[in-house]
């Protein structure tokens, strides 16, 4: 047992680094496409680092290939464990008090 989450930990980490590795070719096709890496690079060493980003990548995808259920942006992850964990309230099942009454559940606010 203890076994299985050493892996889906580990597994978790070369995840995350393939992540990293496709948000860093992406800042730098993000660089180029609007012209900037002239302003930090010159074009051949903006080059290297490409080919150097899409060659990491390339080896980060071995190691842990892509699987769109299991890796998901942390905000979408956050989002939908925040929705699953939401209980309804108990303050809109009970009878109201002098009239007032639940009409809306200001958690969703």
């Amino acid at each position: 047992m203890a076994n299985s989450g050493n892996a889906e930990q580990g597994r978790s980490v070369v995840v995350r680094w393939r992540m990293l590795a496709e948000r860093r070719l992406n800042y730098l096709v993000t660089l180029y496409e609007t012209g900037r890496w002239k302003v930090y690079y010159g074009e051949p060493e903006f080059l290297k680092i490409v080919q150097e980003a899409r060659a990491a990548l390339k080896t980060w995808e071995q190691l842990a290939p892509p699987d769109p259920v299991q890796d998901k942006p942390v905000e979408v992850a956050i989002a939908q464990a925040e929705n699953a964990a939401m209980l309804p309230s108990p303050f809109t099942q009970l009878p109201s008090a002098d009239g007032v009454e639940a009409k809306d559940d200001l958690r969703k606010a």
